[in-house]
């Protein structure tokens, strides 16, 4: 497949988590960025080929390359880690811009470590890493085979965490949020699915402060969760 764009080749070199065939920079191409991709491609022995931007329009699937593109295989995905105190499993979000998002405030919240039902990303990496600034290479993520096996793996020592609106929810900035977590995010439509829901230990639920009741979006509603967990 083809990153566009500076911020997309450098997460990809960055992380090592894929294999780079080529990246491509335009002959007339000057920046800081061009300047860092040549250095680290160098040391990780990545083949740079500078051409002209003509050529590279014509390699590239769109028009925000900014004349650096990168021929990369699909990432390599991780192992749980149960020394890890955090996890973060997504569940029933399938729309590559809202993943990029929820990746992105997950990074920006130091937040590494992700678990999420294993299904193929290959058609929309492109989207994911752009929707995520990166950040969807610079995490750990497991794409599991059995999610409730993975989950019951983790629960031997990690708290079982449902983001959910129920009558036994818990109030999120009241809740005495344990070391190791697992905290589980569904979509704003389908939620959590209920194999899983019913393994929880606890179930949390974001306060409004209004009668506003359609849930947040998930990257939205992650944004809230990051805030409350940093400030304890």
């Amino acid at each position: 497949m083809i990153f566009e764009g500076a911020l997309a080749t450098k997460s990809a070199i960055s992380s090592k988590k894929r294999h780079i065939e080529a990246i491509y920079i335009a002959k007339d191409k000057k920046s800081r960025d061009v300047d860092y991709i040549l250095k680290i491609a160098a040391k990780a022995q990545i083949k740079v080929i500078r051409e002209d931007r003509e050529k590279i329009d014509e390699l590239a699937s769109g028009k925000t390359h900014g004349g650096i593109i990168a021929f990369v295989s699909a990432r390599e995905y991780q192992k749980i880690d149960l020394t890890k105190d955090t996890y973060f499993m997504i569940d029933g979000i399938e729309d590559p811009f809202n993943l990029g998002y929820i990746f992105r405030t997950l990074k920006a919240f130091g937040y590494d470590h992700v678990l999420m039902n294993k299904r193929d990303l290959s058609n929309m990496e492109e989207t994911i890493i752009k929707s995520s600034a990166g950040a969807f290479d610079m995490l750990d993520i497991t794409m599991s085979d059995d999610i409730i096996k993975d989950l019951d793996l983790l629960a031997k020592d990690h708290h079982l965490i449902a983001m959910s609106r129920t009558d036994k929810a818990k109030d999120l900035f009241r809740y005495d949020v344990p070391k190791k977590k697992v905290i589980i995010l569904g979509g704003e439509k389908r939620g959590i699915n209920k194999d899983v829901l019913h393994m929880c230990d606890d179930e949390v639920f974001i306060p409004y402060h209004s009668d506003f009741r359609p849930a947040l979006n998930a990257s939205s509603a992650l944004a809230v969760i990051c805030t409350a967990l940093r400030m304890r």
